[in-house]
């Protein structure tokens, strides 16, 4: 089955300044007893109760679990001071180990062993510090992780006993991780891994595709066989042009008569833009009203008024006065003769310049007319280059989701043939895992009556499940609440009581709040782990009970265990885990 790994020994819970009882525990079953709390009378902020579920939260929190996920997070630090250390002994094997931690620094813990005192400043280094002390013989490719480890000894009371794999808070919706199981039940971890790994590949190729085939279908408004027909018609368009530029490049004067083509278009498009600036001022002029012209009989009959006013000082003659007029509209008109003049022979030369270019330009086009393909070299360069771009694009996105779906196949293949190696290793471990089986079925007929369930480890194939393998214990009768506990209880009792699956097990186990059970069914299952101290001297089980399931007289007198000589600490409302009352923030 495989290397044993150290005992885990759980000795002292305590603080440094006292803050609660500590706890002592010993060999066997340590019952910690709390009283009912009345929920019913609690609104608003949770409010702590006497304290029996926090115990096990202060026991976690010393191994090493996560300070934000905890419930600790939310005792004010009124009830219990930030700096205060949790300090729990424990034995990893032959060694002697505290485990010191605060809430201040909660992700500096000090750990002394045998005496020697090595401080953390990471958690993990921390988690990591531990592992190589509770598997001393294995590396990381072979055990699951710290933490992975103890989801299963300490199963979140949040998790609700709900099933034998999901031991977190369920609201969380952390993924499922089969590694302490499998680890336990003596499958390697190595291609479990390598499967998982798989698997998020393959998740990460199906986005990939999704996208891929999204930006080819617009969308889903097309069919990509579709758009691989527009493809292909776009591609015989491109080809055609493509060989007429190509036809057109064989020709020995290409270059010279490619460069000379650009430039007569150039030239003609600057002579264009000076054409119809040149004709708009030629039309400003023509459009000027012309200059005002003043009758002769005026001019007399304002002249001799002048004259008779100013006498000898008006000297010039009636005839001078229109000459004078007249200059003045020759000038004008002249002027504007001459502004139209010269635009109407930039115009007639510039228009000149076009035909003799234009003329040169079709000329040279004849050199490279195919069948109307290229009937202008500039705009037809630009729309094969367009469709070039739109073309290489989409045989880019072809060709990626073509590589994609063919990675996606090759994935899957890979998948398959590491699910093979898992069936070989659970064939190998087939007496194993019978033997297992078989703890099972007796521990269901401890308590059922019957041996009427069943357990089955098998790899799976299904596209839509994230694990490759799947763990199913099925039970007289489950489906209910209170009978979905008892299996998870049969199924951990099984993994720390199988005389396989205990090599690898560091022999603690914790259950917080599992009981909410029929009375007869808690009676048979505390009856079963008494039974066990007497085969077994190298185990610990805790377990957080309400006095009111066990105080029954009738219910006392069927339970084989002395209570007092098993419980560890009890709880109740007058003396609190924490000796006080607060509402957790």
């Amino acid at each position: 089955m495989g290397e044993k790994i150290n005992r885990i020994r759980i000795n002292r819970l305590y603080s440094s300044n006292n803050l609660f009882d500590e706890i002592i525990f010993h060999d066997g079953v340590n019952l910690i007893l709390g009283e009912k709390f009345d929920n019913s009378s609690i609104k608003g902020r949770k409010t702590n109760g006497v304290g029996k579920s926090m115990s096990i939260e202060f026991l976690d929190f010393c191994f090493l679990n996560d300070y934000d996920k905890s419930r600790i997070s939310k005792i004010p630090k009124e009830v219990f001071d930030i700096e205060e250390y949790i300090i729990l002994d424990l034995n990893i094997g032959h060694e002697d180990i505290t485990i010191k931690r605060n809430r201040k620094e909660c992700d500096k813990p000090i750990i002394s062993r045998n005496g020697k005192i090595v401080s953390f400043d990471k958690i993990q280094d921390a988690r990591e510090y531990l592992t190589s002390l509770i598997f001393p013989q294995l590396n990381g490719k072979q055990i699951p992780s710290f933490r992975n480890l103890f989801s299963i000894l300490i199963r979140d009371e949040r998790s609700e006993f709900k099933d034998i794999v999901k031991c977190h808070d369920l609201t969380k919706r952390i993924p499922d991780d089969l590694s302490a199981h499998l680890f336990l039940l003596g499958i390697s971890l190595e291609q479990y891994r390598n499967t998982l790994n798989i698997i998020k590949e393959i998740e990460t190729t199906k986005k990939v595709l999704s996208e891929n085939r999204k930006e080819l279908t617009q969308g889903g408004k097309k069919k990509l066989p579709d758009v691989r027909a527009e493809l292909n018609a776009l591609d015989a368009e491109l080809q055609k042009m493509e060989e007429a530029i190509d036809g057109f490049k064989t020709y020995e004067t290409f270059d010279s008569i490619e460069s000379e083509i650009l430039e007569l278009e150039n030239l003609m498009d600057q002579l264009r833009k000076r054409q119809k600036a040149l004709r708009h001022d030629y039309e400003k002029i023509r459009k000027m009203p012309k200059p005002e012209q003043i009758d002769e009989k005026e001019i007399a009959l304002v002249y001799n008024q002048f004259k008779n006013d100013l006498g000898d000082s008006v000297v010039k003659s009636l005839k001078e006065v229109v000459g004078f007029k007249n200059k003045i509209e020759e000038f004008q008109r002249t002027l504007v003769n001459k502004k139209a003049r010269e635009l109407e022979k930039q115009l007639k030369d510039i228009a000149e310049q076009i035909r003799i270019l234009d003329d040169e330009y079709s000329e040279k086009l004849k050199i490279i007319d195919n069948q109307g393909v290229l009937k202008n070299l500039k705009s037809s360069l630009k729309i094969y280059e367009s469709k070039k771009d739109v073309c290489s694009y989409t045989k880019y996105l072809f060709d990626e989701y073509e590589k994609n779906a063919k990675k996606k196949k090759v994935l899957e293949l890979q998948r398959n043939q590491e699910n093979l190696k898992i069936d070989e290793q659970i064939d190998k471990n087939k007496d194993n895992i019978n033997s297992f089986i078989d703890t099972i079925l007796e521990i269901h007929e401890s308590i059922m009556g019957n041996k009427e369930c069943s357990f089955e480890i098998t790899t799976t194939d299904n596209g839509k499940v994230k694990t490759p393998i799947k763990l199913e214990l099925r039970i007289y009768d489950d489906g209910s609440h209170s009978v979905d506990r008892t299996k998870v209880f049969i199924y951990d009792m099984a993994l720390l009581f199988n005389q396989y699956t205990r090599l690898r097990h560091p022999l603690f186990l914790v259950h917080d709040n599992i009981f909410d059970v029929d009375q007869d069914t808690l009676v048979q299952c505390l009856n079963y782990v008494y039974k066990q101290e007497e085969q077994f001297q190298d185990f610990q089980y805790i377990l957080t009970l309400n006095r009111d399931k066990i105080e029954d007289e009738e219910r006392r007198n069927s339970i084989c265990m002395d209570i007092d000589e098993h419980q560890v600490a009890i709880f109740t409302k007058e003396r609190k885990f924490l000796r006080k009352d607060y509402q957790e923030n």
